[in-house]
């Protein structure tokens, strides 16, 4: 039986569609204003960070890249096998994780934005702004942070799973820095554009609204 959106249902797409274009165009705005210039205060003030940690900064590097996601997002579709109610949390997570990933790359040239000069590990050539890890890490690790906080699991449960993700989201941030290859504001459009693709996907398919989560 086909449900029918209520006056509330609509009122919160529309809060996400309205959130969605809010952060895209904060991180335009951001990017515009970056990108062409020297880096600034805050930017240069991460310097500091470069160099440190760098063990645990290559694991976090690691399991930010697409091929990782991939081999997560497989295994969430063979474990949706088992587990019909979760099937729709994984769709949206796939479609959430191409489509970021696409966006990501296009906006990287659009910006184009050169890299920090200091960088350690790994060298990488594509642009800046903004951060791949950190929208991919938002749209996987916070995502899924997000669906098991809203789930039936038992509360101690949901407190430390999601807690581990959204900590190993800051992490994969913090390791951006580490490395040096990338600038504090690239970590925040990365963010931003992550929210924006989530909250339009949201608005979109209604799937974020339910209470059944």
């Amino acid at each position: 039986m086909t449900v029918r959106p209520t006056s509330s249902h609509r009122a919160r797409s529309s809060r996400l569609a309205l959130s969605a274009a809010t952060a895209l165009l904060l991180y335009i705005a951001l990017g515009a204003y970056v990108s062409p210039r020297p880096p600034g205060s805050v930017d240069l003030a991460a310097e500091s960070l470069v160099g440190h940690g760098l063990g645990l900064a290559l694991v976090a590097y690691r399991s930010g890249l697409f091929p990782t996601y991939a081999t997560l997002a497989a295994l969430a579709l063979l474990a949706s096998i088992w587990l019909p109610r979760w099937r729709g949390r994984v769709a949206f997570g796939v479609v959430a994780l191409l489509v970021a990933w696409r966006i990501s790359d296009l906006f990287k040239s659009v910006f184009a934005r050169p890299r920090p000069e200091h960088w350690v590990l790994v060298r990488e050539s594509s642009g800046s702004y903004s951060s791949g890890h950190a929208t991919l890490s938002l749209v996987v690790y916070g995502l899924w942070a997000y669906f098991i906080w809203r789930s039936g699991l038992p509360r101690p449960v949901r407190v430390a799973v999601s807690g581990m993700l959204v900590l190993w989201c800051l992490i994969v941030a913090w390791s951006r820095l580490a490395m040096g290859a990338h600038f504090p504001t690239d970590l925040a459009g990365g963010w931003l554009l992550g929210l924006a693709v989530l909250t339009a996907l949201g608005a979109a398919t209604g799937f974020l609204r339910r209470k059944t989560l």
